[in-house]
């Protein structure tokens, strides 16, 4: 999957944000966290319905992500159903949602 950015909000708040459907089985794009809002905290939604789904974060290099060769980890909460949302605080480079089972939407907001 080819590497994606956040869309700049249009609000009075400064702020980022990305939201894409995944569909069964299959691994949304690679967001890439700039170095201009990285340390920020990271609000991730997954909304998986009757499906499951998970969070994925690296540290690799932007170049890695970009190129789809980034080394990613699972979120501690692992695959889970419903909605989930949570928090992330700190260094991370990127963020990808993964469908588990049926459709889920991913929600990512700073």
């Amino acid at each position: 999957m080819a590497a994606v950015t956040f869309t700049k909000r249009q609000s009075y708040l400064e702020g980022y944000q990305y939201s894409e459907v995944i569909s069964d089985g299959n691994t949304g794009g690679d967001i890439i966290v700039s170095p201009v809002i990285a340390g920020k905290r990271l609000t991730c939604r997954l909304i998986c319905g009757a499906g499951s789904g998970k969070i994925q974060t690296t540290t690799s290099a932007d170049s890695a992500v970009a190129a789809g060769t980034a080394n990613w980890v699972d979120h501690p909460s692992g695959p889970f159903t419903g909605t989930f949302t949570d928090a992330i605080v700190g260094e991370v480079t990127g963020v990808r949602g993964v469908s588990v089972s049926g459709e889920i939407t991913i929600e990512v907001v700073i």
